[in-house]
């Protein structure tokens, strides 16, 4: 189930991937109360997993702690498109289109 798409802008790369309007927010785990959850995600063709905080303000979802880290290494780029979709298994995928 695709989570979403976005085409990441260099805020995204530098401070935190704010996630769309349009985010399957049924297919996140669920925030239990919390402000925050971590989500195990593999992330490209190599399938690099990594903990990223997912948080929620003011009714707006961001990847924040972690997500900064794998976007520099990784060499993610403005106009890079991500998408992240749970597989069927439950597990969290990120594909990564380079520009």
């Amino acid at each position: 189930m695709e989570i979403f798409i976005k085409k990441l802008t260099s805020v995204d790369i530098e401070k935190q991937l704010e996630l769309p309007n349009d985010t399957r927010r049924e297919a996140l785990p669920p925030f239990n109360g919390s402000r925050d959850i971590v989500i195990p995600i593999k992330i490209g063709h190599d399938a690099v997993e990594a903990d990223v905080h997912c948080s929620c303000r003011a009714g707006r979802l961001a990847l924040t702690t972690g997500w900064v880290e794998i976007a520099r290494n990784l060499n993610f780029n403005a106009g890079d498109v991500v998408a992240l979709r749970r597989e069927d298994n439950g597990r969290y995928k990120m594909t990564v289109r380079r520009t």
